[in-house]
């Protein structure tokens, strides 16, 4: 069941029989206007041989092109009100236009064309745009979008562009485009445009992340959204849903506008729950943390009463640097984290390369089934020169705040006693350096496949705690590719034997006396929160947004009744059955 079709239940509304597309939830929200269309012709620059004595002109009109864009940026990053996030993607824009390898990259088209400065901007963006679009994973693919940006943006100072209209305060409109680049959503005016729907983007992308920074409805990935929606029509974007209804009736729109009320109603009510505790009402606390993928999110997580950080993807130290970080670089990033923190912990995940995540730059490519490869621990047993580094930084940050760290993809006890010996030689490396750590510090693993599930009575006995990240576990239990749309409905984390698994481990933890997290996407849907509630899961991690909606989930709910759900859907024969079964006892027990 994809989270498209489950979310305009889970809200309590039938929809309408009117015309919908379907893409991506990006950004909640519910907003009603006429349509603002925006086409744009990108038309590739011209590509012609210059004179071998112009070549120092090219070269000095691409650094101006350069110095100005970054000057722009620098105006992004020191306006007020445009929220951390916003300024933090335009700081990290800044620095990959001072990277030398770029730098380099463009100049020598430039030379050895010879050709123009803005042709041979395009062709070299355009190299790793396509780079990034042929990757599999996600949330590394949608970066491409801000390749795109930093394009367009090197250009219009080469190039004669022409503007385009935009909608006014005066007639707000409803904005459909092919995509948006990041600094373009942080610069759209509030008042003019009320929501946007796009062709292509995806939930992930740091698009996705400044529209829900500034609260603006938004939808992604609504194949021919240009050619299906005329300009001036009416058109509705659930935010939430992911739809977008075009040329409603009456009916839809009176629908939509009831929905669009008791949303702000229930934001109201969510932001009340980031101040109180995740307490079940008989008594029983709840840990919710958060998980972020760059330091800034933290501030946000805080905001949303989370406990603390419960997972800290680090792979974005090497998007940002697009080569591995040295020790310091891992360092700062953690000790800006624990800042932001004030004392709550930090729970950071080592490295998960391979597969879909970079695998072609880092040399991990030509594998038959690179999801069964070397990758996550893998590849850092692989590569210590890359492991090392990081558990070095994260060891001496852990003197500074509350650090634990896990290990991802971890198979077998074997794999464990591996990490952690190397582990454990950091740490005299440390001691003999007189650097200061936390020769206590928890030490984790990640349940994510199906042996390490089955044996978790083994793995208490190495890990300090279990984080299960169902994304994958579900993917590896029903030999089911997410990414792959000929059978991404298979992929259902309500399957009876992935339920099955979940419980497992968190009988085999608990009992060892170990903590049990889980943090794939599963513990932020409230049906499932309120399933792993039942099934004893005392932590939960998600994204920072979803943080109040677990918080109303535990607060509404005995452990006792809980537990009755989580007997009955565990008895259920199909995720069919599961998922009918716990939607109605969530309406029964939560509301809307």
């Amino acid at each position: 069941m994809s989270r498209e079709q489950r979310a305009p239940r889970a809200v309590g509304y039938p929809l309408p029989r009117v015309r919908t597309l379907k893409g991506i939830p990006v950004s909640p929200g519910v907003a009603i206007a006429p349509a603002h269309v925006l086409r744009t012709s990108e038309t590739m620059p011209v590509r012609r041989r210059i004179r071998r004595q112009e070549v120092d002109e090219e070269r000095g009109r691409f650094r101006s092109a350069l110095a100005a864009a970054r000057e722009e940026l620098d105006h992004v990053v020191g306006q007020t009100g445009l929220g951390e996030a916003v300024t933090s993607i335009a700081a990290s824009h800044r620095e990959f236009l001072s990277d030398p390898t770029l730098i380099r990259e463009i100049e020598n088209a430039i030379e050895n064309g010879p050709s123009p400065a803005d042709w041979a901007v395009a062709s070299v963006f355009n190299r790793w745009v396509e780079i990034f679009k042929g990757l599999e994973d996600e949330f590394f693919r949608q970066r491409y979008v801000d390749l795109v940006d930093l394009k367009r943006r090197v250009l219009r100072q080469l190039m004669e562009m022409v503007e385009t209209e935009q909608p006014t305060p005066d007639e707000p409109r409803i904005l459909v485009a092919l995509d948006l680049t990041p600094t373009e959503t942080a610069q759209l005016d509030r008042r003019s445009v009320l929501a946007f729907a796009t062709e292509m983007g995806g939930a992930t992308s740091h698009t996705a992340i400044v529209a829900k920074s500034l609260s603006i409805p938004a939808v992604c990935g609504i194949g021919g959204a240009l050619d299906l929606i005329a300009p001036d029509t009416t058109i509705i974007v659930d935010g939430e849903a992911g739809t977008v209804i075009v040329d409603p009736d009456e009916a839809a729109l009176q629908h939509y506008r009831r929905r669009r009320e008791g949303l702000a109603r229930r934001r109201k009510f969510l932001r009340r729950m980031a101040t109180l505790p995740a307490e079940t009402p008989d008594g029983w606390p709840v840990g919710v943390f958060a998980n972020i993928e760059f330091p800034f999110e933290v501030a946000e997580a805080v905001a949303a009463g989370a406990d603390g950080i419960g997972l800290y993807r680090t792979e974005f130290l090497y998007s940002e640097e697009g080569s591995m970080p040295d020790e310091e670089r891992h360092l700062a990033a953690y000790r800006e984290a624990l800042e932001a923190l004030k004392g709550r912990t930090l729970t950071i995940r080592t490295f998960d390369f391979g597969a879909d995540k970079f695998a072609q730059e880092l040399g991990i490519h030509g594998e038959a089934n690179p999801f069964l490869g070397c990758r996550s621990i893998r590849y850092c047993f692989a590569r210590p020169e890359i492991f090392r580094p990081q558990l070095r930084a994260i060891l001496r940050a852990s003197a500074e705040g509350r650090i634990s760290v896990m290990f991802p993809m971890i198979s077998a006890v074997t794999e464990m006693r591996r990490a952690r010996t190397i582990l454990g030689q950091v740490e005299e490396e440390l001691r003999a350096a007189n650097l200061p750590f936390d020769p206590n510090i928890q030490v984790g693993a990640m349940v994510e496949i199906p042996s390490a599930a089955i044996t978790a009575d083994h793995l208490a006995k190495e890990a300090d705690f279990f984080s299960i990240g169902t994304n994958d576990l579900t993917q590896y239990t029903l030999a089911v590719d997410r990414t792959n749309e000929r059978v991404a409905s298979l992929f259902r984390p309500g399957n009876p034997g992935v339920l099955r698994l979940v419980r497992h481990v968190v009988r085999e933890g608990t009992q060892a006396g170990r903590r049990v997290s889980v943090c794939g996407e599963m513990a932020s849907e409230r049906p499932y929160t309120l399933l792993l509630l039942g099934l004893g899961v005392r932590h939960f991690s998600v994204a920072p947004g979803a943080v109040p909606e677990v918080k109303q989930v535990v607060r509404s709910v005995t452990r006792h009744d809980a537990e009755k759900v989580a007997d009955h859907a565990l008895g259920l024969a199909t995720p069919e059955e599961v998922d009918d079964y716990l939607f109605e006892q969530t309406d029964r027990l939560i509301g809307v």
